[in-house]
């Protein structure tokens, strides 16, 4: 839900619950018959699990609608958190993996809240003579009362599903309590009118589906109001939060503050409820009553900022500089991270994943707590290096935005490097160009240019890749897009020219691997420690080749294939560590070497 959060999609639970007892209380009372009532309802609940399918929300609604509608038909009294418990029960041993995903956790923790959370918030304070005053004198004023408590109750809602929004989503949305106020309310009026106007122009004909299409129309009108309201409370300042995903002990310190919060308003409302304050009731049991009320508040405000300000701070280390070769198939995407906190991309894109940008770079950026991206840098314009990053410029608002686009220089611009500039610009980022010798350097990571230089006679392509230099302190890493033929030749002497001393810890091959790269000249001028290929499983380039691999397993460099162990993130510590991940399917295993 990450880039989501505004997009207006009603949970089909909602409608079956709204809907499923609407009809059953009608039929009741239409036929003066529980099991009437409860035949038809029960019935229409096969019919829209028919019509939208089978979800985790549509099976738990369903099973606690069942539960409702059989204690009333039976005279039994109807327990939620029974219902609530079987369900989640059946829907486990039905989808068991469904305890990984956000789905379940956000439908049952949501019921959890109605039907136990917010109970024990809704303090009865017994009330002096003077409050029963005041009491009589707000009667008047009950729509006010009324929009104070779905406003608190919402606040409450978005607090208590907090800790699951951010695990799974990565991020939230600010002003979303004040959207609920507008979606909430419609949303039963647009459900009604939606039913009614479908069985009409289901069932009728002519001049009489009049009536059906209006009410149809009226839903769209609705649909367009929270269509509009999203873009606009997308469009105000830190409409989304970027937090990344949370860690399994934030989580459960927050939870744990809500439970003495709920332990602290339980003994409060059970302690005013067998006190009753009459006319002669004495002062001072009055004031050390209010008192007591006073301090647990404050205690209940303490525990809440002590669970915000533990979920919603990042614990990273802030001496680490990180390098992630993101695994997007057949192609390339390169994230940096420096010690002090500036993000960048190198390449991001591929030829055999779909939507790269949407489903591979953005998750992963928005997980590391990445909601802008201060450079990114385009080696060259083949679309397995740029298609992820142009679908990141058209989804800034929803997804990660980025500030600046860097592109080699000018000369060496392909027709798709001209049309990305152009896109860029057109949906406001920034381009700039950076040339041979030039460098950025902010908080202790450097970046340099070392390719294409000015005596660069080769075409556009591959060979005319912009090649970047990494450094943080005693660490170098060596980033070559596609860089071949001519181009891998003045590399070598670029290297030769700024960085001759310089032994690069990894490099990043070109060209995925491929047969015209990474020749022997060139290794030995680098001689790298580990070699990373961003390749995709069994493509049909044959990437990486037999023979480079063997070059590269001469120079004795560590070879890490994207192919085989999926993304590859490496640490350099601020002492002198580096550290590497492997993930391979659902392992992760962490190397650790001291220089």
């Amino acid at each position: 839900m990450p880039s989501i959060l505004y997009r207006v999609k009603p949970q089909t639970g909602l409608h079956l619950s709204v809907i499923g007892i609407g009809i059953y209380q009608l039929l009741r009372k239409l036929t003066g018959s529980y099991t009437i009532g409860g035949i038809g309802g029960i019935f229409f609940f096969f019919l829209y699990v028919l019509m939208i399918g089978v979800t985790v929300s549509v099976i738990r609604a369903g099973i606690m609608y069942l539960f409702r509608v059989g204690a009333e038909i039976a005279g039994r009294h109807y327990d939620s958190v029974t219902a609530l418990s079987v369900a989640a029960a059946v829907v486990l041993i039905w989808r068991p993996l469904s305890i990984y995903d956000g789905a379940f956790w956000l439908s049952f923790l949501a019921v959890f809240a109605v039907v136990v959370i917010m109970p024990a918030g809704q303090m009865e304070k017994a009330k002096t003579r003077t409050e029963i005053d005041i009491q009589k004198n707000r009667e008047n004023k009950a729509w006010i009362i009324q929009i104070k408590s779905m406003i608190i109750s919402n606040i409450g809602m978005q607090l208590f599903l907090l800790p699951v929004v951010l695990y799974f989503f990565y991020e939230f949305p600010l002003y979303a309590t004040f959207l609920n106020l507008l979606v909430i309310p419609l949303m039963t009026i647009l459900l009604s009118l939606g039913i009614t106007g479908s069985f009409i122009c289901m069932l009728c004909s002519g001049m009489f589906k009049i009536p059906g299409k209006c009410m149809l129309g009226i839903c769209g009108f609705i649909l367009t109001i929270y269509e509009r309201c999203c873009e606009f409370f997308l469009e105000l300042p830190g409409a989304r939060v970027v937090i990344g995903r949370i860690k399994i002990w934030q989580i459960l310190f927050y939870y744990g503050c809500v439970v003495v919060i709920y332990v602290i308003y339980y003994y409060e409302k059970k302690r005013t409820q067998k006190k009753e304050y009459a006319k002669g009731q004495e002062r001072n049991e009055a004031q050390e009553c209010e008192k007591q009320r006073k301090r647990g508040n404050i205690l209940t405000g303490m525990l809440c900022a002590l669970g915000l300000f533990v979920l919603l701070h990042r614990f990273d280390s802030l001496s680490q500089m990180q390098v992630t070769v993101l695994d997007v198939g057949q192609g390339d995407g390169i994230f940096l991270k420096s010690p002090g906190g500036m993000t960048c991309m190198i390449d991001g894109g591929s030829s055999d994943v779909k939507n790269v940008g949407q489903y591979r770079i953005e998750p992963y950026l928005l997980s590391k707590g990445v909601g802008t991206l201060d450079y990114v840098f385009i080696s060259h314009g083949d679309s397995d290096h740029t298609n992820g990053i142009e679908e990141m410029i058209s989804r800034q608002k929803i997804g990660v935005k980025i500030k600046t686009l860097v592109f080699p220089k000018e000369s060496v611009w392909d027709e798709s490097l001209k049309k990305l500039a152009i896109y860029a610009i057109e949906n406001g980022v920034q381009v700039a160009v950076m040339e041979q010798g030039q460098e950025i350097e902010k908080q202790g990571m450097k970046i340099l240019c070392l390719c294409p230089g000015s005596d660069y006679s080769g075409g556009t392509g591959n060979g005319a890749s912009m090649v970047l230099s990494v450094s943080y302190r005693e660490f170098d890493f060596l980033f070559t897009g596609d860089v071949e033929g001519i181009g891998e030749e003045k590399l070598c002497e670029s290297i030769e020219k700024y960085c001759p001393e310089k032994a690069f810890e990894v490099l990043k091959a070109a060209h995925h691997g491929s047969r015209n790269s990474s020749s022997e000249i060139f290794l030995q001028k680098v001689r790298p420690k580990y070699t990373i290929i961003s390749a995709g499983i069994e493509n049909s380039y044959g990437h990486p080749h037999r023979e480079t691999i063997e070059r590269l397993e001469k120079t004795g460099s560590r070879i890490l294939a994207t192919a085989n162990c999926g993304g590859i993130e490496i640490t350099v510590e601020f002492g002198g560590k580096i550290q590497y991940t492997l993930k391979e399917g659902s392992e992760t295993t962490a190397y650790e070497e001291s220089e």
